[in-house]
């Protein structure tokens, strides 16, 4: 038994939601490819990556090939590439949505919020 006579804070559950991809922001953790990823930034149409990462950079290039069309019809997600990351550098990689797809994102379910119920259906 604990000798902790601390409370403990209340705990939070999560759960996951699904929205468009238009929707998607930066913190998000969405998935992709099976695997739930953090996001860092998203990019669309009319966003400018060269002002964060520079006329010539790879990353710059990627985004707009994808998202530079004229026609709003991607977002690019920028997000932590765990399995190419290590403990001295956090790698990212890019993965590109359809505004219009739908995706899983998780969402947090506050301690002190009550848990929704099930909808009864009316007779």
């Amino acid at each position: 038994m604990s000798t902790n006579t601390h409370p403990k804070p209340p705990r939070s559950t999560w759960t996951t939601e699904t929205i468009r991809a238009v929707d998607l922001a930066g913190k998000d953790t969405v998935l992709i490819d099976g695997i739930w990823r953090e996001i860092f930034d998203t990019w669309k149409d009319g966003d400018d990556p060269a002002a964060m990462f520079g006329e010539d950079d790879p990353t710059t290039k990627a985004l707009l090939e994808k998202i530079d069309w004229g026609s709003p019809c991607w977002v690019g997600v920028r997000y932590v590439s765990e399995e190419r990351s290590d403990e001295d550098h956090v790698e990212d990689a890019l993965h590109f949505f359809r505004l219009r797809d739908l995706v899983q994102v998780q969402k947090e379910i506050p301690a002190d919020v009550p848990a929704p119920t099930p909808r009864q259906v009316n007779e």
